[in-house]
Formats: C-alpha cells, structure tokens, sequence
C-alpha cells in the first residue's frame, strides 16, 4: 500500500460533521485585546478572521466544481462535510467580524476596507484562474490554516491566552479545518496532480496572504495608536515570529506541503480532537452538508 493510500486510510476514520454552534461571545465588547491582552496578535487574528467569509466560500465553490469526479461514496460524505463546515465557518466568523467592527467607527471602517479588498482579490481569482488552479489555490490555503490549526490544539498555553468569550470560536475552527484538512488536496491530485501547479498557487496564496494580513494589522494598530509605542509592537512580534511563536512555530509545517510525496495526514494529529471537542459548548445545530 502506498504511502498516500495509507495516510487516506487513516483519515478515513475521522469523520467530518458540520456543527452550527451560534457562538454568544459574551463579554467580547470588553475585550477588544482578546489574545494575550496583546494588540499585535489581536489584530492579526482578527485580520485573519475577515478574510475567512469569503474566502471558505470560495474554497466550497472550488471544491463543488469537481465533486462529480468522485466515486467513492466516503470521500463524496467527506465532501458534503468539508462544504458544510465550510459554510458553518463563514456564518460564526461572519458574526465575529460585525463585533470587532462594533469596537468603533474606525474598526467599523477598517473591517469593511479589509472585507473589500478580500472580496476584490477573490473575484479576480475566480475571473483569472482555471477551475483546477482555483483548486490548487484551495489545497494550497488549507494546508495554511491547517498547520495554525494545529499550533493552536497543539498549545494549551496559548489556548488559555485566549479571552473566554472568544476562546471557543478559535477551538472550535481549529478543529474542523483539522477534520477535513485533506479533502481539497486528495481532489485537487484526482482532478489533476500536477505537482509544479500545486506549488505556484501555494506560493502566491501564501505571498497574498501574508502581505493581506500584515498590512491591515498595521493599519489595525495606527488606528489604535499602537505602532507608536515600539515595545508593546516588538513584544507582540516576538510572541508571533520569537521562539515558540503562533507563525513559527507553523513555519516547519509549511514546508512540509513543498515535498513531492506530500499527504496532509501524513502528520495524523488526530489525537488532539477529542481533548479539545470536550472544551466546547454543544452545538445549536448539527448541521446537515
């Protein structure tokens, strides 16, 4: 059995069921520093919040446009479960987003400035890009939130940073994008596989990624007046890029999506699921796919 085989073996038996959880963020109007007391990583979470709406939407639609390719009757559940949590994600990060904006006018701008941009630069992917390199793309920014996801299970200690009013949305995430973190790549190497393909689109979902996320969370922390005091800014970089860091830690991960041989379960973290499923509220829905 080859190494790919086995590592969609072993995903099999994970089951990937979308939950409407209709988060109340209780107390999030008092916690506009919600990660760490910390403006830097807020602000990139934040940030990284506003892209999720659009973007798990255009990950479904890029999924959608291939399913028929499939067979298997598990992989086709495993796709109805990826759309469904996708959407569910779209909905509780949508809810999310209107409180940061409620944090002020300027947030409420900025928030809107972000969501414009994202949605400009997703309409020219969908303009500009095949359905399989749209596919690509998709793989590519999974295995990106994947690999934060797994920082994030991984972490206890960064968990507890977390203001409890917001503290379940984040677990709650990651472990859905560990769930069905394998399902747009296994389609992506059904539908086309090529190896050059996948890279390209890794590299520039990664490249606009990052100059999206580090550009409004500075014009996040001007609006706040944080990018004049250098300390808190350094501290906050430090926790992101330093030893142990949220992006560092990740960094090994990323690299692992570059080898020939890749499979997302090939590093099987399921283990970390059930400790952290047990964290949570019960979902308002469970939500057919």
């Amino acid at each position: 059995m080859s190494l790919l085989s086995r590592s969609r073996r072993a995903a099999a038996r994970l089951p990937i069921r979308p939950r409407r959880m209709n988060f109340k963020f209780q107390g999030f109007e008092q916690s506009r520093y919600w990660f760490d007391n910390d403006p830097v990583l807020t602000h990139f979470m934040n940030v990284l919040s506003v892209t999720f709406p659009d973007g798990e939407r255009f990950f479904v639609d890029a999924v959608r446009a291939f399913r028929d390719r499939v067979d298997d009757p598990q992989r086709q559940k495993d796709i109805s479960g990826f759309i469904g949590q996708e959407a569910m994600h779209s909905l509780e990060h949508k809810a999310f987003n209107d409180l940061v904006a409620g944090h002020g006018p300027g947030y409420d701008a900025l928030v809107n400035e972000a969501l414009g941009v994202a949605q400009r630069l997703l309409a020219g992917a969908r303009k500009h890009l095949s359905a399989e390199r749209q596919l690509a793309a998709t793989a590519g920014l999974e295995h990106i939130t994947a690999i934060l996801a797994d920082t994030i299970l991984r972490r206890a200690d960064m968990v507890e940073k977390m203001d409890p009013s917001v503290r379940p949305l984040w677990v709650w995430h990651a472990i859905e994008e560990t769930e069905h973190k394998a399902v747009a790549f296994d389609l992506y190497q059904d539908v086309d596989g090529d190896y050059w393909r996948r890279q390209r689109a890794f590299f520039y979902g990664t490249a606009y990624l990052a100059v999206f996320s580090t550009y409004f969370t500075w014009r996040f922390l001007k609006e706040d007046g944080t990018h004049r005091r250098p300390l808190t800014v350094a501290k906050g970089l430090w926790k992101m890029f330093g030893y142990k860091g949220v992006v560092s830690q990740a960094i090994p991960a990323w690299f692992q999506y570059l080898r020939p041989g890749f499979h997302p379960w090939q590093d099987d973290n399921t283990h970390l699921l059930e400790k952290w499923r047990a964290t949570l509220p019960e979902p308002a829905v469970s939500a057919a796919a």
